[in-house]
């Protein structure tokens, strides 16, 4: 089995979090999740493309619903819908977002988050939103070329983001584990909000073979074959 030397190039949309928000208070917050998605793309000898080369985002199961983050392994997905109730300014909803090589190549991986609702964001937190603003255990180390896009036709928030290291087949790294709701938030901030936000994330990959030294430069040959 064998690559020929064009560059191969795979998406995965997996992620994708709505936070009900109520006009009158911050009483509700839910969330659905669109959880396992994967498009991949090789050539091999006998061309058969499953799992040759792939890239997963999927969503952890906060098994008891505190919104802790527990590190284990053989975790479990999620695809329900859940349900914040009583929530607070300052409070932390569990997402707990993975990014997963499915393939038999190694791999570099570009994520790309939106986020919804940017005015209101922006006047709950400044216009200073970085992903550690809103993210909880986000470690920006992890990552190069940090970008933010503010785009005020969409109303969104958009980040993309390049793993510093290569994501091996079969190896698994943490994105984020859960989302911040803002400690300054009053209700006419909350009642800007359109009813929800929404988060969705990305995660793209190309195979680390004939693409350059590292995950940018690799990107940079193949531009954002995606909308952000």
């Amino acid at each position: 089995m064998k690559f020929n030397k064009k560059k191969v190039f795979v998406t995965a949309l997996a992620v994708c979090l709505i936070a009900i928000l109520s006009m009158g208070s911050l009483a509700w917050f839910s969330h659905k999740d669109s959880v396992y998605n994967e498009f991949f793309v090789a050539d091999s000898e006998d061309n058969t493309p499953d799992k040759i080369f792939s890239v997963d985002v999927w969503e952890q199961k906060d098994s008891n619903g505190d919104g802790d983050f527990n590190e284990v392994e053989d975790v479990e997905r999620t695809d329900a819908s859940l349900v914040y109730e009583n929530i607070l300014p300052g409070d932390e909803l569990s997402k707990i977002a993975h990014v997963t090589n499915t393939g038999h190549y190694d791999q570099y991986i570009r994520v790309i988050v939106k986020i919804s609702d940017a005015t209101a964001w922006i006047n709950a937190v400044g216009l200073d939103i970085d992903m550690n603003t809103v993210f909880v255990g986000f470690d920006e180390t992890k990552w190069d070329h940090i970008s933010k896009d503010i785009n005020g036709e969409t109303d969104t928030v958009t980040y993309v983001l390049y793993y510093t290291d290569i994501l091996e087949s079969e190896e698994d790294l943490v994105l984020f584990n859960a989302v911040k709701v803002p400690e300054s938030l009053t209700r006419e901030q909350a009642a800007a909000f359109s009813g929800s936000f929404a988060i969705d994330v990305k995660a793209q990959a190309v195979q680390t073979e004939h693409v350059g030294d590292n995950a940018y430069e690799a990107f940079a040959t193949v531009g954002m074959a995606i909308e952000a």
